[in-house]
């Protein structure tokens, strides 16, 4: 089940950054401003949230392989009847389609992860998605290689990602996608330690699910939005060419992947503390990015992938067990909320960047990682009382 996992995340990863890396194509070809093509981005997150919230309730009380299997189709629907007919307005309904598809195949996999493993399944997540960040650090290389020697249409690189789903079919095909551990969780919100009813500790672990869905709402938010914008932001204000562009949103990823690695490896279990001292990090690199304070973009996005690398995944966890008794209904409500801000933030950031420019909207970024740092911090204190 890991290795299935790891590979699905691998192809999610891909479709994350189609956007970023085919961004000065998707502009040109469609006669798009920021404003036009944030909304655009923005589409791929509102389907993800659709098909997260959709999938947690369905997850918890029907056959996983065959919602898995659906959700890949439709993956695969989305991303292989692109061409180049296809107008602004279709385009946005495919992203929509695109989104719910893999966003439902994301739910349904971290549930069975967290079924599976209880206590160890933050931990095991971290491995897990580590597989997106992977894919999202090496497909734009690999496409702007591609482009460097042959000609190649954005829509195509779309094609490519969908056609990846097809062996992830045929391998859970093979698996059963059933739950085979009999443990359950110790983890302190899952567990009444007989101080009261089931739906008293349910009520008191609600503001701790709350803040874990605020964190990730922006912390998905400024995600989605660096991954859109920093591709055109490179080659439009710091005029450092296509090649650099493709190298700055991989060096993100790049960190995002080492920080997920290192949090899974390390000896202490990250929390919502370490999320906290993360964001703020985060806030302060990002500002400096928008404001051109460093004089090497790749440096500066591969150090904020690193600190923010173990927020989504440890989050999503903590999510899980913040309600027990329905985790996957808890994990589409994180993950929806999320994707909520994977399409607004990048929405507001382009009508930002049409009226003020793309560095000051870039700079903004901080402000919503302000807001993950003080949801991070409500999180740990709550779980401590």
């Amino acid at each position: 089940m890991t290795g299935l996992a790891t590979a699905s995340f691998l192809a999610f990863g891909t479709l994350l950054v189609l956007f970023g890396a085919n961004a000065t194509e998707i502009i040109a070809s469609l006669g798009l401003d920021y404003a036009d093509f944030g909304l655009l981005g923005s589409m791929l997150s509102l389907g993800l949230g659709v098909g997260i919230i959709v999938a947690g309730p369905i997850a918890d009380r029907l056959p996983r392989r065959p919602l898995f299997i659906a959700s890949c189709v439709v993956v695969i629907a989305g991303t292989t009847t692109l061409g180049p007919q296809t107008t602004y307005q279709a385009l946005m309904i495919h992203m929509i389609a695109i989104g719910l598809g893999a966003g439902f195949y994301e739910t349904v996999l971290n549930v069975i992860i967290i079924e599976e493993f209880a206590d160890a399944a933050g931990r095991r997540l971290l491995f897990i998605h580590s597989g997106a960040p992977f894919a999202a650090c090496v497909a734009p290389l690999l496409i702007e290689s591609v482009r460097a020697n042959f000609e190649l249409d954005w829509y195509v690189t779309f094609r490519w990602a969908g056609i990846l789903h097809v062996p992830l079919i045929a391998a859970a095909c093979f698996n059963s996608m059933q739950i085979t551990s009999k443990r359950t969780t110790s983890h302190p919100l899952a567990v009444d330690h007989g101080r009261g009813t089931h739906s008293e500790t349910r009520a008191k672990n609600r503001p701790v699910l709350a803040a874990i869905c605020v964190a990730t709402f922006a912390y998905v938010g400024v995600e989605s939005a660096l991954t859109i914008f920093v591709v055109d932001y490179t080659v439009t204000d710091l005029e450092l060419g296509a090649t650099r562009a493709a190298g700055t949103i991989s060096a993100f990823w790049g960190g995002l992947l080492v920080g997920r690695l290192a949090s899974g490896l390390s000896p202490r279990s990250p929390g919502a503390g370490a999320t906290a001292v993360s964001a703020f990090l985060a806030s302060s690199l990002v500002a400096g990015f928008g404001l051109g304070l460093f004089s090497v973009p790749e440096f500066a996005m591969a150090t904020t992938g690193l600190v923010l690398g173990g927020v989504f995944p440890v989050m999503i966890g903590l999510a899980g067990q913040a309600l027990p008794a329905s985790p996957a209904t808890a994990v589409g409500l994180a993950g929806g909320l999320g994707s909520l801000g994977g399409f607004l933030v990048p929405w507001f950031t382009g009508r930002f960047a049409s009226t003020v420019g793309l560095p000051l909207a870039i700079t903004s970024l901080s402000g919503w990682l302000l807001l993950l740092l003080a949801a991070a911090m409500t999180a740990h204190f709550r779980q401590r009382s």
